[in-house]
């Protein structure tokens, strides 16, 4: 049988085609299914640090966050020194929590010194972020911005409901050349802190946090090897925060789980969730919302490791424009 568009005329046919072509642009794209999803109004996040590939440690850990209200929320993050020696790779601590949250859990994570002692671990966080592993989706197609050249893979920002987040990599020489992103000590280089400039002055979100492993003002361990022993870097880095408003710059390396406010901004430094010597576990339970921010640290003691309470908690405000 003959098509029916073949018995009418050439030229009926070209506008027929010309008609088609101008409906289907015409079609609203809020009808695709590959349409972004609108940002969430209020959230929770997770927030770890020190796991040191602690799998037992930190199954205490996981545990308690998931029997918590709301659970792991729409994400962990993890602020360096996921493993403790060369030769390890986060892949077990991967699986762990893929075994509790299950395997679409996105997992933000950047380098502490001990993962700059392992090859493999610097590895496997480039891999992540570029490539995936195991079939999570590669970090980097989630990211409102890659890092410098040189620690593209482990520094970058990102931006979820009301939050804008600055993961940065702390270990970069300044540099771009190959091993530049795992430097033996932290440092606030220029050159990161003018990438990081560029990137505060970018967003308007009403919330703005900055995570790196060593802390900028360190109490109780590492005082004079954290970012102090550059006082000069570490100044200016601080001067930064405080002028684009950023609300709290979240750390590790220490331990221990302090808090302290300085030119505006919050230090707050999230303990450990692995290795700890304080005598506690820790980890900061995050809700962001438009009009408010409550940041709860909990805590177990080691006699106790499956008993938590609520050891303190931080309430933000939007910042001022």
């Amino acid at each position: 049988m003959t098509p029916l568009s073949r018995l009418l005329p050439s030229s009926f046919r070209s506008l027929l085609g010309v008609a088609v072509l101008a409906f289907t642009a015409a079609v609203p794209r809020s009808f695709s299914a590959e349409a972004a999803p609108a940002a969430p109004t209020s959230f929770q996040f997770t927030v770890t640090s020190d796991l040191h590939d602690s799998i037992p440690l930190c199954t205490y850990v996981f545990d308690a966050v998931k029997a918590g209200a709301g659970g792991l929320g729409d994400f962990m993050l993890s602020i360096g020194d996921i493993v403790d020696h060369d030769g390890q790779t986060p892949q077990n601590l991967r699986d762990l929590i893929d075994s509790r949250f299950g395997k679409e859990t996105v997992w933000w994570t950047l380098p502490g010194n001990h993962d700059t002692h392992s090859s493999y671990a610097m590895a496997w966080l480039r891999d992540e972020f570029t490539k995936g592993h195991n079939r999570h989706a590669p970090l980097k197609l989630q990211v409102l911005r890659s890092g410098p050249a040189g620690c593209a893979e482990t520094t970058y920002s990102f931006d979820h409901g009301s939050v804008h987040i600055v993961m940065l990599n702390e270990y970069w020489n300044g540099k771009n050349e190959p091993g530049g992103d795992n430097a033996t000590s932290g440092d606030i280089v220029p050159a990161l802190r003018e990438w990081l400039e560029s990137d505060l002055e970018a967003t308007d979100k009403p919330f703005v946090f900055v995570y790196g492993h060593e802390p900028a003002f360190p109490q109780h361990r590492h005082v004079g090897d954290s970012l102090d022993q550059y006082a000069e870097h570490r100044d200016a880095f601080w001067a930064l925060l405080a002028k684009y408003k950023v609300q709290a710059f979240f750390s590790g390396h220490i331990h221990y789980y302090y808090k302290e406010l300085k030119d505006g901004v919050y230090q707050i430094s999230d303990g450990a969730a692995g290795k700890n010597v304080e005598g506690h576990q820790t980890y900061l339970k995050i809700f962001a919302g438009e009009a408010e921010v409550r940041i709860e640290a909990w805590q177990n003691d080691v006699a106790t490791p499956a008993s938590w309470h609520n050891a303190d908690t931080i309430v933000l405000k939007p910042r001022l424009p």
